[in-house]
């Protein structure tokens, strides 16, 4: 089951956390713009892309595309997340928060490199690719 209306408004306010932890954890990769997709009827995620680049603008029709990658996030973790007040929300926070960059770099390296160049900010496919952030 997805998240409800109300577990998804708790959500908002951890939204800038997590877009921070995901630019954190590609920090060595400049210009990505990371937002966060929380819709009730959606598996609630992070949007990771990359600015069109003169290597990809040329020919709009070939590859390679800019980066445009979706990570799903485990929806009993952010459950966690949305029920937890006070001292174990920041608890909660802080645990997601040491074991994110790590999980988020493992899920990406699971594309094949012709898949997605993480430093160049291309993948090899137009359109939305996606992977789902392992269950810690």
């Amino acid at each position: 089951m997805l998240l409800s209306d109300e577990e998804l408004a708790r959500l908002q306010s951890v939204a800038p956390f997590l877009r921070s932890e995901a630019r954190s954890a590609l920090e060595a990769e400049a210009g990505y713009e990371v937002t966060m997709e929380l819709e009730s009827h959606l598996q609630p995620g992070l949007r990771i892309r990359a600015p069109d680049s003169p290597r990809t603008t040329a020919d709009a029709d070939a590859p390679p595309y800019p980066l445009d990658l979706f990570v799903g996030l485990p929806l009993s973790e952010l459950r966690a997340l949305s029920h937890a007040d006070g001292a174990a929300r920041e608890a909660e926070l802080a645990r997601f928060g040491a074991r994110f960059s790590p999980r988020l770099l493992r899920a990406i390296a699971t594309m094949t490199p012709h898949q997605i160049d993480l430093d160049a900010g291309v993948q090899s496919e137009a359109g939305t690719l996606s992977v789902m952030l392992d269950e810690d």
